[in-house]
């Protein structure tokens, strides 16, 4: 294959959409608890804290409804290059120290950058990707989306929060996945026609034509963020030190990393719905069993790695969903609709799971247990009809 046709094809092309998605997970695993931890040296409170937090996800939510136009506009490889360039320089202020009232709008800017990275790239694999191979191909996106957020808390271990050396790994993976854009030339998907009508389709109509798929994706934003910031606290307060506590997160992420293959296989290979269904019912299992366990070693770990593995296939056959059912202008708006809806989730998880901790320092595994049960409610026949119609006529 000659270097013009390597540019190209849809394999590169999805590997630089895929590398694209490792730098969010970087700049989530990574920055988020820095600045926090920054913060929290400097006796800054608990609630701004919270704050500054929440910005990537609320910047996440406000660029989602603008994605459809911003390909109109410019096409996905422009905007995502853009994004990625704007992502690199919002870091670099983190390098010194910020006045307070400059860090919040810095972060939603990353966010926003972010937003538009994730819209668009899952918009864009999606479109590249056979049916048949959907599974497998959106399995090694999000597995390294989810190893990228386990290298940022390890990349801030090794180095402490005062070092510079953290931002100049991001900003020196964010050039690399530069470079790739620049270097792509895929037309397929890119653009949006000039003369494109407006889709009759909106977020509303998103959940209720898809509950099941948006359920899925809201379930696993929330168990992402509550895991991510609040299971220490669970572990401690189960009478285990800080290290272990730390430990049972990266257990957690590493199951959801390790299974996503074997999850997009199975995906490939049977019905979707069902093997949807199933991981729901596990992970509901899995969290009713975690008070069970928790003093029990050889318990816990294995428990933990199966309860990331079928978390993060419910967001893995979510995406594959969205592709099998939607195509076009309404794929772009499910998409959009899905980012909206991850902000969401990923900004309720850690709200609840702190107020429900100021009640009971064990009620983690309860709340888990309340949205996973919502999450197999939304997967019931009787409201997905709808997305049944969609795909009836589209075989």
């Amino acid at each position: 294959m000659s270097h013009q046709n390597y540019r190209q094809s849809e394999v590169f092309a999805i590997t630089t959409i895929t590398v694209s998605i490792g730098v969010i997970g970087i700049v989530i695993g990574l920055t988020i608890p820095m600045v926090a931890l920054r913060l929290n040296l400097v006796g800054i409170s608990e609630s701004i804290i919270g704050l500054i937090s929440a910005a990537p996800a609320i910047g996440m939510l406000i660029i989602s409804p603008f994605a459809r136009r911003i390909v109109q506009w410019i096409g996905k490889r422009f905007a995502m290059l853009l994004a990625t360039i704007i992502s690199a320089i919002s870091l670099l202020p983190l390098m010194g120290s910020l006045p307070l009232e400059l860090l919040f709008p810095l972060r939603l800017i990353t966010g926003i950058a972010s937003g538009v990275m994730i819209c668009l790239g899952e918009t864009w694999i999606n479109e590249l990707s056979p049916d048949n191979k959907r599974g497998r191909i959106l399995a090694v996106y999000t597995t390294v989306f989810t190893i990228s957020q386990l290298l940022g808390p390890s990349i801030i271990a090794l180095y402490g929060v005062a070092d510079k050396t953290p931002i100049l790994i991001s900003v020196f993976i964010h050039i690399i996945s530069i470079v790739l854009f620049l270097m792509m030339d895929q037309k397929t998907g890119d653009k949006l026609p000039k003369d494109t009508q407006e889709p009759n389709f909106s977020i509303i109509r998103f959940v209720k034509v898809a509950p099941a798929i948006c359920g899925g994706i809201v379930f696993f934003a929330f168990f992402d963020g509550t895991v991510l910031s609040m299971f220490p606290i669970y572990g401690l307060s189960m009478g285990h030190t800080e290290a272990i506590a730390a430990m049972m997160i990266s257990a957690i992420l590493a199951g959801d990393a390790i299974m996503q293959m074997p999850f997009g296989w199975l995906a490939d290979h049977m019905n979707r719905t069902r093997l949807y269904r199933i991981c729901g019912v596990v992970t509901l299992l899995a969290s009713l069993l975690l008070p069970l366990t928790m003093s029990h070693a050889f318990l816990i770990w294995p428990l933990l790695l199966v309860l990331g593995a079928t978390a993060g296939a419910i967001y893995t056959i979510a995406l594959v969903q969205i592709g099998q059912y939607f195509s076009g202008n309404d794929l772009m708006v499910a998409n959009a609709s899905a980012a909206m809806l991850w902000g969401m989730g990923n900004l309720a998880g850690p709200l609840l799971a702190g107020a429900m901790s100021e009640i009971s320092s064990s009620s983690l595994p309860f709340l888990l247990v309340a949205m996973t049960g919502l999450f197999l409610v939304s997967t019931m026949e009787r409201w997905n009809l709808g997305v049944e119609a969609l795909n009836s006529s589209s075989s």
